[in-house]
């Protein structure tokens, strides 16, 4: 009888962990949020987000194809794609210029793809492999404490070799699945992504921070409809931000990873940001600027020289509202080509650009150092930039996009 009662009891105490215990999607701001939801199950989904970068500046001509991007100890750095110096470059945040470089002397840049960092080290990514045929692949480290103030500093790094289990035949041209451009450090692991040319997915590779020679398995994947070029970290919000593009170098993304368990950092919500005008941007660095902004960079295509950005995260869901057009004084220059400067800002205010009919085109985030919208990607027309103040000082101001 106990027996019996013993069984009962665990069966009706399963029952109540599973009412409490409920699968599903846990974000109010997805389309298919479940209200009754406790455990977050990466099932999501959202509705398509476009984003405008703001240029902060054109990079020296020494930088034409910067690959990679990562904030650390307050400098940015960046670095050249492959057959280039041996160098990583600190830049400017504001405008991109070139404050320090620093020489690696003992290994060549054999295809830097994607540059990051911890408290002690910084790492780079020679894991390029456009044609799936190297077996030197590595990750370079070097000390922060080897980087001194000069303007031009000479180190020597260590390198952390690996290769592929899962890769079986080299050489494989278009269809290469085994070509790596995004890196990210995560406590005492390094972990890439791939840029797979062949199915549009990209996989996750783990490896220790501690140099030697590994042999990686693929441990998680997914669909990202597209080609992944770059990858950052936020320890503060554990949140991962990819970048990447069609094939072309057309129609530029980013996908932001959140709510995610331990590092399968696909199991959690995944949002698509559509960034750029669609034309050929070869997007290739991204890092956090803070939690919900990020720099970006890329290489240098026609008409596009290697530049800095900054766009916004900022899921803004306010719709536009009816309210009175103030006078267009409050913005210049008007009509604009690239950007509109905004007057009497409070602290932060988001933004959304719409045209005459109400349609959102454009959204983002405003700070007091940054009181400027990029409008480039709009086609010439009459447009109501719709500001969201403090304690309900909204403005609605009409401008013209040449």
């Amino acid at each position: 009888m106990n027996f019996i009662k013993s069984i009962v009891l665990f069966i009706a105490f399963q029952g109540i962990q599973s009412s409490f215990a409920q699968s599903g999607c846990t974000d109010p701001a997805a389309t298919n949020f479940n209200p009754g939801a406790t455990i977050n199950d990466g099932s999501c989904t959202y509705p398509v987000t476009h984003k405008s970068p703001v240029l902060r500046g054109a990079m020296n001509p020494i930088i034409t194809e910067s690959s990679g991007l990562v904030l650390t100890d307050g400098k940015l750095w960046t670095h050249n794609d492959s057959g280039n110096p041996a160098e990583i470059y600190s830049i400017d945040t504001t405008d991109g210029h070139t404050l320090q470089t620093v020489v690696i002397d003992n290994y060549p840049n054999v295809d830097w793809e994607d540059i990051t960092a911890d408290s002690n080290y910084i790492y780079i990514g020679d894991h390029g492999n456009n044609s799936s045929d190297r077996t030197d692949l590595k990750v370079l480290k070097i000390a922060k404490t080897d980087i001194g103030s000069a303007a031009t500093v000479h180190v020597n790094a260590q390198a952390i070799s690996f290769r592929y289990t899962d890769q079986t035949v080299f050489g494989s041209g278009g269809t290469n699945n085994y070509d790596c451009e995004a890196l990210i450090s995560i406590k005492d692991s390094l972990y890439i992504f791939t840029k797979d040319r062949g199915d549009l997915k990209t996989r996750v590779y783990k490896m220790p921070k501690t140099p030697g020679t590994y042999a990686l398995d693929p441990y998680t994947s997914y669909n990202v409809n597209g080609l992944i070029t770059g990858a950052d970290y936020n320890a503060h919000t554990h949140e991962i931000v990819l970048i990447g593009y069609f094939s072309g170098h057309s129609n530029s993304f980013l996908w932001y990873l959140s709510n995610y368990q331990g590092d399968m950092f696909f199991s959690g919500n995944k949002r698509r940001i559509e960034i750029g005008n669609g034309l050929e941007w070869q997007t290739e660095g991204v890092c956090w600027l803070s939690d919900n902004r990020v720099f970006i960079s890329c290489e240098t295509t026609d008409p596009i020289p290697a530049s800095l950005f900054v766009s916004d995260i900022n899921f803004n869901t306010t719709q536009v509202k009816a309210g009175n057009i103030q006078p267009e004084s409050s913005i210049y220059p008007n009509p604009a080509n690239d950007r509109i400067f905004v007057d009497n800002l409070d602290c932060y205010n988001n933004y959304f650009v719409t045209d005459l009919n109400g349609r959102k085109l454009l959204e983002g985030s405003l700070e007091q150092g940054d009181q400027f919208v990029g409008v480039t990607i709009l086609v010439p027309g009459t447009y109501i930039l719709n500001i969201n103040g403090a304690e309900g000082n909204n403005k609605h101001l009409l401008f013209e996009k040449r």
